[in-house]
């Protein structure tokens, strides 16, 4: 049986760190991957060897992402390839430059992994779908106040509406994590300020506590030295021991740590006396 023929992809980066793990990710996912270190570059590997799709970073010398997206999309032999620019979206003016420039899809910076490969093969499988790339519109919108004229097609503003979409709900799912994460460490804190005054507390009774019991065992001690009547001395070792016993107590909750503590099942804890 014939192997399936992989996707060609050419990324985009004038950083050779993020060119690697962009990369490696693609490759791992059955990708095959072409690279380039800025616009000028990727434009004459489209021309050579035309890929199925193209990630770009904006910011790059020589050609930035929105020039080469520009020069793609005047070729008449590269513009049907979809172009997808890596952004912080930071500005909302980037969204009109992309329009203008033919860009079609924005993934948002640092992107997701898993969201990035669903996005790609997304775009892969639904790439017959989006075949008018001749027939523009030009119309006047207002962003940040700001009047601009843009000139593109409706499926690549359809495109960037769903991928600036997608990039806010991916944002607010990446929120909600870290309120989460935050809310846990918030607890953790109030839970180990709560020990460690409890702690505090318990330290200070225990020395207050050793005091009398010390002057109670002393005595003890001294008159089992001596010669007693039997119901004396046993009664005296009974009580010699049991106050040793409450002295080992006091000791460990002396020493305490609000790290000694041992779950007794859902939210309570219990302090380790062990």
């Amino acid at each position: 049986m014939e192997k399936e023929k992989k996707a060609a992809l050419l990324i985009v980066d004038d950083s050779p760190t993020q060119l690697l793990i962009l990369a490696n990710l693609l490759e791992r996912n059955g990708f095959h991957v072409e690279r380039a270190v800025d616009g000028e570059d990727a434009l004459s590997c489209a021309r050579k060897g035309k890929p199925d799709l193209i990630i770009s970073d904006i910011f790059m010398p020589k050609m930035n992402g929105y020039e080469l997206c520009q020069a793609l999309k005047q070729d008449p032999r590269l513009r049907s390839i979809p172009v997808i620019l890596l952004t912080t979206m930071s500005a909302s003016e980037s969204i009109v430059e992309a329009l203008n420039t033919g860009a079609d899809y924005f993934v948002p910076k640092p992107y997701d992994e898993k969201y990035l490969i669903s996005k790609i093969k997304f775009i892969l499988a639904t790439m017959a779908l989006n075949i008018n790339h001749d027939y523009k519109e030009t119309m006047e919108i207002v962003v940040d106040g700001k009047h601009h004229t843009i000139t593109s097609n409706r499926q690549q503003i359809m495109n960037l509406l769903l991928s600036t979409y997608d990039a806010v709900v991916q944002k607010n799912n990446e929120l909600d994590v870290a309120q989460k994460e935050l809310r846990e460490m918030q607890n953790q804190l109030i839970e180990s300020q709560r020990l460690s005054a409890i702690a505090e507390v318990v330290s200070t009774i225990c020395h207050e506590i050793n005091n009398p019991l010390t002057a109670v065992m002393v005595p003890l001690q001294s008159r089992l030295r001596h010669d007693l009547p039997d119901n004396y001395r046993k009664d005296f070792e009974e009580w010699l021991a049991m106050l040793k016993r409450i002295s080992v107590v006091v000791k460990k909750l002396a020493e305490l740590k609000a790290s000694q503590t041992t779950s007794a099942g859902g939210d309570f804890k219990m302090i380790d006396l062990s």
